[in-house]
């Protein structure tokens, strides 16, 4: 299976290059960044590794467009077999190339288990599927069709993204694996910003 890894990334050179070295090769048919308009180093650190991995797609955004039109473009963008969406300043943890290895083209979800930064382990199951969004999962991309992040000033995008995915009822297999490190929380996190609104 052909694997395309999305992400967005805005003044996110402390911690992209950790995301970058985190997504394993062997398994990256493509690795699709789209730059949203950085006034830091981003872009530039991008570039130099385009040099080593040819894989690398670099989306730059002439002006900044937020992290749901970035997600979006990445989507659009695509043309693996399934794309995997990882936040710029996170990155995956050593099992993610365990649960890969499962993805052999039978379900339209792979999903995975979340590790934040203050050590709460976030667990998917059937139970959670519309409660709990966050990158838990690994995309059949003909499945995504037209459900897309949205820009809301009560929620974060990937809320709706995930209603929209869950309202099809995909197939899904539960790895059970530990595989992502979330960077949570943070100032300027998309959630956190969207709380301060709420105020």
């Amino acid at each position: 299976m052909k694997i395309s890894f999305l992400t967005p990334a805005y003044n996110s050179a402390r911690w992209i290059v950790t995301m970058l070295e985190s997504i394993p090769k062997e398994y990256a048919y493509e690795i699709v960044v789209c730059e949203d308009a950085s006034t830091d180093n981003t872009l530039a650190i991008l570039q130099q590794y385009k040099t080593i991995w040819p894989q690398l797609r670099i989306l730059v955004n002439e002006k900044n467009s937020g992290a749901s039109y970035s997600y979006n473009r990445c989507i659009e963008e695509a043309r693996g077999d399934y794309v995997a969406i990882i936040d710029s300043d996170d990155h995956y943890l050593p099992a993610i190339k365990d649960v890969l290895a499962q993805i052999d083209g039978q379900y339209d979800i792979y999903y995975y288990n979340m590790l934040t930064k203050d050590g709460h382990l976030f667990t998917k199951y059937p139970s959670n599927e519309y409660s709990w969004c966050g990158q838990f999962k690994i995309i059949r991309r003909s499945f995504i069709g037209d459900a897309r992040f949205t820009t809301r000033k009560d929620i974060a995008g990937d809320w709706d993204f995930n209603r929209m995915l869950m309202d099809k009822r995909p197939t899904s297999k539960y790895t059970g694996l530990s595989a992502y490190w979330y960077n949570f929380y943070r100032e300027d996190s998309e959630s956190n910003l969207h709380l301060k609104g709420l105020k």
